[in-house]
């Protein structure tokens, strides 16, 4: 991610307008690459006798030969945005073929001959509209032909070198570390009717991007493609590595582990495609197809637990041979996601529809993994090796959405929304349907200058189905004496549940008085979560999952003092009624981190005393907590961050930033222990307050100089340390957790070190050199630390 984060950063300089003391990357912005202005369809054709018509029609977008001038040869007036007139206007009648001006105030031409290409003009423009018309924004005219085609195209091209040390994971998780080549294509071609604008990127090894847009007058196009590396990490297994037979493990061995692909590396490959393609059937009709794709293959980690294995099989289990086994191999994985969207959408007057369908496919290849067991209550008997089951079995499924989409202008003022779908999703592996539907609907108000309300309700209902083909045979189950071990006796209903939300939100700004910068937002929320098939049975009986309800409020007012100072106060609650639980159902003892009430404030603002200085800071305070009969905790955060930007010279750029985020909970927490040397059962229980602490700090300091006009320098330097782990309380009964803190710290620090230059001695030719240096570190477990360091160099070249 580091290398592919550094090439957009050199890629947006280069697009970056460039004043005469900076010192970027030859561009194509500007005169180089004209950000051309997408068509509209926005102006009768003259044929069709809709002359006077077209000509009050809006042109807000259709600039299109305007923008492609460049600044030097645009008129004055371009900005102002005047009213466009047909040119065929200026004068009532056909314009003759001179080069000359046409005024309005001399005689109307007498020729019959028309000059289909006028071009630009003594006090405007004209511009040529997607379905073959020309219009001005100023009577006065000048005929030139047929504009020419415009086009630019900017070649980067260059090589990383890079050495590594220790782990690839976290260092290179988005990113091929090996030294590669890498290049970029971009260009830009328009005739004044149509525009492509274009992108073609080699990263690295293992990284490609492209994009390309379209605008016609019949069609608009954009398509972006994205390959990428991701790692993933291995993750070592706790507990005692797996004797080789015949040894057993010791007494006090519980939990045998078997990776059967030690030091191995996983990753997996990802490709992305975004498509998105629109055009108008009629003035009041228009259509648009959405693609998207994605791909992921490649290897990753499969674990599998089996209790009470015999780790001695064939052979009798023996002293300490029923064990909780964890098997962990590797898995080649092929996940491919397709969707296809079409839309059409249809205005009449005051009201807008859009009716979607959404079908998505999800399809896999994967390699088949299965692991055995000793002790299923299957044939063959407890302690002998069964057959092989399959696990981490991804299922294929198939989904299908129906959206409909209605917005209605009531009045100037008053506007109505509303999102209606429904949908169902396959499950191609076991033959079930999820099934769902809902509604999205809002009022908007706007009828008092200084009051903008929105009052909405939605509702989602979602229905699940149980399997009717059951497993009772290897790989995936099998047949047994117990009926709640195989199918259908273990399997149980999947949730139905419906949430449904009704609200209102304002923002409220007391004077019209422009120099008052005072508004007031707020808002209120109901919201309600009914499940079905939510009931468990525990030891102590069925426990049935209540619903869930709540209410928000947030309020706050934002103050603009002056053209240097803003500020704002937020403040947001929520109060839950019987919040989602967990309960065990070994025991019936419950827990849950979902909390009962929640409340947050926000103050911050921003200064900006000089041209040459800004400066951002929010600080925040969140509370949230449980205190029932089921859970007992508080969670405390206080998040705070501040940026500055500072020039202290037209050619020095300075940025920094710092962000500090918090978790604090204290909550407690229900373990079960053993006594050395006391039979089992009973299991012993005690309950004990447990505090957890979670800090993240960030600094972030850049820099950019300007040595020469041509001549830039850019640094950069961040620093990242983030905790995670709680504390140990006494044991009332005696009971050792002492190894508890040291398996669950976390204390890792990174540094990412930038250091670049650029050059350019022409016009059309940019040099540019890169050192990033970056370093993970993980102070508690030394798991996947590793540092890299990545030197680039290239050239950039237009024409």
């Amino acid at each position: 991610m580091t290398r592919r984060l550094l090439l957009v950063a050199i890629f947006l300089a280069a697009a970056a307008p460039v004043p005469a003391q900076d010192l970027e990357l030859p561009r194509i912005g500007g005169p180089h690459k004209p950000a051309v202005a997408e068509p509209l369809d926005l102006l009768a054709d003259p044929s069709s006798g809709a002359t006077a018509a077209a000509a009050t029609k809006p042109v807000s977008t259709a600039a299109t030969y305007e923008t492609l001038l460049g600044p030097e040869q645009r008129s004055p007036a371009a900005p102002l945005l005047p009213e466009f007139r047909p040119v065929w206007d200026c004068c009532g009648c056909q314009i003759e073929c001179l080069d000359v001006w046409c005024d309005c105030s001399e005689p109307c031409c007498t020729t019959d001959t028309w000059c289909p290409h006028p071009c630009d003009c003594s006090k405007g423009n004209c511009y040529l509209t997607p379905d073959g018309c020309w219009v001005a924004n100023d009577a006065m005219c000048d005929i030139w032909g047929i504009p020419e085609d415009q086009y630019n195209t900017a070649f980067r091209f260059g090589g990383w070198g890079t050495t590594t040390n220790g782990s690839l994971n976290k260092i290179g998780e988005y990113q091929d570390l090996n030294p590669s080549p890498f290049w970029d294509v971009d260009g830009i071609y328009s005739n004044a009717q149509r525009t492509l604008d274009f992108t073609l990127s080699g990263l690295d090894n293992e990284a490609n991007f492209a994009q390309g847009s379209y605008y016609g007058p019949g069609l608009t196009a954009k398509v972006r493609y994205n390959r990428f590396l991701r790692r993933l990490d291995h993750d070592p297994l706790i507990g005692y590595p797996r004797p080789t037979f015949p040894a057993q493990p010791g007494p006090n061995d519980n939990v045998v582990v078997q990776d059967l692909n030690v030091g191995e590396d996983y990753a997996i490959r990802v490709n992305q495609l975004d498509a998105r393609f629109q055009g108008r059937i009629s003035d009041n009709l228009k259509w648009r197809l959405n693609l998207w794709g994605m791909r992921k293959f490649g290897e990753r980690q499969a674990n599998a637990t089996a209790h009470c294995f015999n780790v001695n099989a064939p052979a009798a289990p023996g002293a300490n041979g029923n064990v909780c086994h964890v098997l962990s191999q590797r898995q080649n994985i092929d996940w491919t996601t397709m969707e296809i969207q079409p839309v059409v959408e249809a205005q009449f007057e005051n009201v807008t529809v859009e009716y979607s369908r959404t079908m998505r496919s999800f399809g896999q290849g994967d390699q088949v993994i299965d692991r055995q067991y000793t002790r299923f209550g299957y044939s063959p008997a407890s302690g002998v090796l069964g057959a092989p089951f399959e696990y981490a079995v991804v299922p294929e499924s198939f989904t299908q959405i129906d959206r409909l989409k209605v917005n209605v202008n009531v009045t100037d003022t008053q506007q109505i929304y509303a999102n209606l779908y429904v949908g169902d999703t396959h499950n191609d592996f076991r033959d079930t349907h999820r099934q769902y539907g809902g509604y999205d609907v809002r009022w908007i108000d706007r009828s008092f200058d200084q009051l903008t309300s929105t009052a909405y309700v939605s509702m989602y209902d979602e229905n699940n189905e149980l399997p009717t083909d059951f497993f009772t045979t290897p790989p995936f189950g099998a047949t047994t004496t117990n009926p709640t071990q195989g199918e259908p006796g273990s399997l149980r209903h999947p949730v139905d549940y419906q949430r449904v939300r009704v609200g209102l939100k304002g923002n409220y700004r007391p004077s019209l008085d422009p120099t008052n910068g005072l508004r007031w937002v707020g808002g209120y929320e109901y919201y309600e979560l009914n499940r079905d098939y939510a009931t468990y049975n525990t030891a102590l009986g069925p426990f049935v999952q209540p619903d869930t309800r709540s209410h928000s409020i947030e309020i706050g007012p934002e103050m603009r003092w002056s053209q240097t100072r803003s500020s704002y106060v937020r403040y947001k609650a929520r109060f839950f009624e019987d919040p989602l639980l967990g309960v065990r159902e070994a025991n019936g003892l419950f827990n849950t981190n979902q909390p009962e009430q929640d409340h947050r404030v926000d103050i911050g603002g921003t200064w900006n005393p000089a041209e040459n200085f800004v400066a951002t800071a929010q600080f925040s305070v969140v509370s949230a907590w449980h205190y029932s009969q089921f859970a007992d905790f508080s969670e405390d955060s206080y998040p705070f961050f501040v940026t500055l930007w500072y020039a202290p010279t037209d050619r020095l750029s300075l940025t920094g930033a710092y962000a500090y985020y918090s978790n604090w909970i204290d909550q407690d927490i229900t373990l079960g222990f053993t006594v050395p040397n006391v039979p089992v059962p009973p299991v012993r229980t005690e309950t004990t307050n447990w505090n957890y602490r979670g800090e993240n700090h960030l600094v972030s300091l850049n820099a950019n100089y300007a040595w020469s006009p041509t001549v830039s320098l850019v640094a950069g330097y961040e620093w990242d340390r983030g905790t995670n782990g709680f504390t140990l309380p006494p044991s009332p009964a005696g009971a050792n957790w002492t190894a508890l803190p040291t398996l669950s710290d976390v204390i890792i620090e990174t540094q990412r070190a930038t250091l670049g230059a650029d050059w350019q001695p022409y016009t059309n030719l940019a040099l540019f050199a890169r050192y990033v240096y970056y370093d993970w570190n993980d102070i508690s477990a030394n798991f996947d630390s590793g540092t890299a360091h990545m030197a680039l160099g290239g050239a950039t070249l237009i024409w």
